[in-house]
């Protein structure tokens, strides 16, 4: 449920979390009825409701890389401004008021929401906590520890700190940009070959001696066991094709 939660957090729908959970259990148990309906075989209708909470689980994680290759892009900008803020002699809250308005537009109602909160005197932890979490992610983390190591014990040296981390961010960028887009095409092929022998199944059991075939004990077992094959396979090809990348600082339980 943490893997969910993280991956939902990353996908920036934290806020509507029971919305997409509710949805993605609806989406399976859809599935599942369909195929009965349609098909009447319980093994074929039990396998594509599997594969159909792998599809959701799929499109949440191609929303978290979009948006996140997208995040990427922008932090560099939010370090580099609050170094100047830093050494222009800005309080915390006049940069974040600054990057509500000024910011790059997907992060402004993120950084609004921070100066509010810290405006209306909530604690800083529990401010920096509901930062994070509503980001979801890995530079997000860093920013909000620079930001409360930052009140704790003031700004001395603390411009170097934001020069450095900008720097280490673009470095990075460079590093793995090209990787991972490559990485993205050959995962996206193997996810997509999972798929085609179901497409097979859910044709050939629209013939009626196939559909008493696999209405059989030995038919269920022939389809639960290609369902455990490519969930074996589904994990094998993550497993293979994983990038080890930094993982983020603060691993928040929701």
């Amino acid at each position: 449920m943490n893997f969910f939660s993280l991956l939902i957090s990353s996908a920036g729908l934290y806020s509507r979390r029971k919305e997409t959970f509710i949805l993605a259990a609806l989406a399976v148990i859809l599935s599942a009825a369909l195929t009965q309906a349609t098909t009447d075989v319980l093994g074929l209708s039990l396998s594509l409701s599997a594969l159909t909470a792998g599809a959701v689980i799929e499109a949440i994680r191609l929303r978290a890389r979009s948006r996140q290759n997208h995040l990427d892009r922008l932090w560099p900008r939010v370090f580099d401004s609050f170094q100047n803020a830093t050494q222009s002699g800005l309080s915390l809250q006049e940069q974040l008021e600054y990057l509500g308005t000024m910011g790059p537009i997907r992060l402004r109602v993120h950084f609004a929401r921070l100066h509010r909160d810290l405006g209306r005197g909530n604690d800083i932890t529990e401010s920096l906590e509901a930062f994070r979490e509503a980001i979801g992610s890995r530079q997000g983390d860093a920013l909000s520890l620079l930001i409360e190591v930052t009140t704790e014990l003031g700004t001395a040296g603390v411009a170097e700190s934001w020069r450095k981390a900008a720097a280490n961010l673009r470095s990075e960028q460079a590093m793995f940009g090209e990787v991972i887009a490559k990485q993205g095409w050959v995962l996206g092929s193997a996810k997509v070959a999972l798929v085609a022998p179901w497409l097979v199944a859910f044709l050939l059991v629209r013939l009626e001696q196939n559909r008493a075939a696999f209405e059989t004990g030995l038919g269920a077992l022939v389809l639960l066991t290609g369902l455990l094959l490519s969930l074996l396979a589904y994990v094998a090809v993550n497993k293979l094709g994983s990038l080890t990348l930094p993982g983020r600082i603060f691993n928040a339980t929701f």
